[in-house]
């Protein structure tokens, strides 16, 4: 059971957890007030793309594995990697940091300064930092959470070749042995369902995320052979974008993410997962069968479900922008979909935005990492400190290997 608000606000307002370590307010690592978010999305190829820089015998490769069906049959997939992803986020992200005038010094893939809000946002190893820097030794971990993405056709539709010359314009002949080659790409119309998880972030945090987001679809930043051919955009279902953000200060969520099964190949079936229904009036139905399968008992009134089970009681509304679940006073979780979906991600971005340009807020950031490191520093003894403990997996360094898959 979650806990109650008082609960929460009286954990919070402790000086400090993690054995003495400050609160952060700039930073959600170490936060009073953070939520964890969950943003589902539906992705479609615009035009020729291509995931990884792979060569076989002559030819230009994309990423593609095997993935089991429950009847036993392989399906084989094109991969779109969470690694992939996540580096081209995270420099799209460095760019508008050095835009508004960041001066915390170089800061880029593969050296990370770790001091600057991309760094304690992405993580960052402290192992590779030169001696005298304030996170030497320090490991922070990240709170972006990717997930490899699977193709929902499979590769006996979504992929094919084709032949590319490289022509030498005054001589017009085509150059050298590698001057003729063939290139495998994922073809328009592909779709890809894509899950990012943020865990334990504060409001300008999620604007980072959807900075990224938002603009690298926009500008076909996310795919290796972008720049000369197609993008990718968000599916368009029934006039409404195919985003769910799913929000929770507690980070509980009594309705899971509108996940696909790998070997999942209906285009339709899939659709479905990510269509906006909030002003349906059967839009509640689907969380009715969900709860009364669990054991709850369910009454069903005008846009509202009441669960009760044992001493628990759910209630389930929608007021027509998003979906809202609370277990007594405490808000559980609340869900947007479609339009509400990017507007949320929009107005998030817009805050970080300025937010970053604000020269105030970029010096007292400075200070409280520096405080923070220090207390890091004394705890660490002699061995590197983790400085989140948050349930983030992947340091930042690991960035570094996922730049040449993004078209950048």
């Amino acid at each position: 059971m979650a806990r109650s608000r008082r609960q929460a606000e009286a954990a919070n307002s402790q000086p400090s957890r993690g054995g003495g370590l400050p609160r952060t307010t700039h930073t959600g690592v170490n936060a009073a007030d953070t939520k964890t978010v969950l943003i589902s999305a539906l992705l479609e190829v615009t035009g020729q793309v291509r995931f990884g820089d792979g060569t076989d015998i002559a030819t230009t490769v994309t990423e593609k594995d095997v993935v089991l069906a429950p009847d036993g049959r392989s399906v084989e997939k094109a991969i779109w990697a969470g690694t992939k992803r996540r580096g081209v986020d995270r420099r799209t992200i460095h760019e508008l940091r050095n835009r508004v005038g960041w001066d915390g010094g170089d800061c880029y893939i593969p050296k990370l300064c770790g001091m600057c809000p991309v760094c304690w946002l992405f993580g960052f190893t402290g192992t590779t930092q030169e001696q005298g820097s304030e996170v030497k030794g320090i490991n922070a971990k990240s709170r972006v959470l990717y997930a490899t993405s699977l193709s929902i056709q499979d590769t006996a539709q979504c992929l094919n070749r084709h032949s590319r010359n490289q022509v030498d314009e005054k001589a017009q002949t085509t150059a050298g042995s590698a001057g003729i080659h063939e290139e495998e790409v994922i073809v328009g119309g592909t779709r890809f369902p894509t899950y990012t998880s943020l865990i334990r972030v504060l409001d300008w945090e999620i604007g980072a995320f959807a900075h990224a987001f938002l603009e690298n679809v926009n500008s076909n930043r996310y795919t290796a052979a972008s720049r000369g051919q197609g993008g990718m955009k968000v599916v368009d279902l029934d006039g409404e974008p195919a985003v769910v953000v799913d929000e929770s200060l507690f980070g509980v969520f009594p309705f899971a993410a509108p996940k696909v099964s790998a070997s999942e190949t209906d285009v339709d079936r899939v659709s479905k997962l990510f269509a906006a229904t909030r002003n349906s009036p059967l839009s509640l139905q689907p969380f009715r069968a969900a709860l009364e399968a669990e054991g709850f008992m369910v009454e069903a009134a005008a846009n509202k479900l009441t669960a009760t089970g044992g001493n628990v009681e759910l209630v389930v509304e929608t007021d027509g922008k998003c979906l809202v679940v609370r277990q007594g006073p405490d808000e559980l979780m609340k869900r947007y979909y479609g339009s509400e979906a990017v507007g949320y991600l929009r107005q998030k971005q817009i805050e970080f935005q300025k937010q970053l340009a604000d020269s105030k807020w970029r010096g007292e950031f400075k200070n409280e990492i520096k405080g923070y490191a220090q207390k890091l520093q004394g705890k660490a003894g002699e061995k590197p400190a983790e400085a989140s403990g948050n349930g983030g997996t992947d340091a930042g360094t690991s960035d570094g290997g996922d730049g040449d898959g993004g078209g950048d």
